[in-house]
């Protein structure tokens, strides 16, 4: 008995598929939010340190051209992770809106992938 296989280029779409969907992690985290430029100075630093200068990032240094120009990330869960372009503009608005002058956090949510993440919705908490 002869078994044809019908649909070769179906499989191939699953792999594809199911290879995108392992790629890019949903995430839901919690932390401070702070400009690239500022976090790689930083990025070297013992955890403890990264997130005690993290912490006590200033607005005025998040709005200033040179940190705006570069992008926004979070320390969150001992990890820098740096956002996409939307991430960047809504982590600029959160920083223009905010009534703090340091320890700005945010609850991000977006998808991880490649060592950045795609952010979806960032809350300031």
């Amino acid at each position: 008995m002869k078994h044809k296989f019908i649909f070769p280029g179906l499989i191939a779409a699953l792999l594809v598929i199911a290879s995108v969907a392992w790629a890019h992690e949903k995430v839901k985290l919690s932390g401070y939010v702070v400009d690239v430029a500022c976090a790689s100075e930083h990025a070297r630093d013992a955890a403890a340190d990264a997130v005690k200068f993290a912490a006590e990032h200033t607005k005025e240094c998040g709005l200033m051209d040179d940190c705006v120009k570069s992008g926004y990330g979070i320390f969150a869960d001992g990890q820098w992770l740096p956002f996409d372009a939307k991430g960047n503009e809504l982590a600029k608005a959160l920083f223009e809106k905010s009534g703090k002058k340091d320890h700005i956090t945010a609850t991000v949510e977006g998808m991880k992938h490649g060592g950045k993440l795609m952010v979806e919705k960032l809350t300031e908490e």
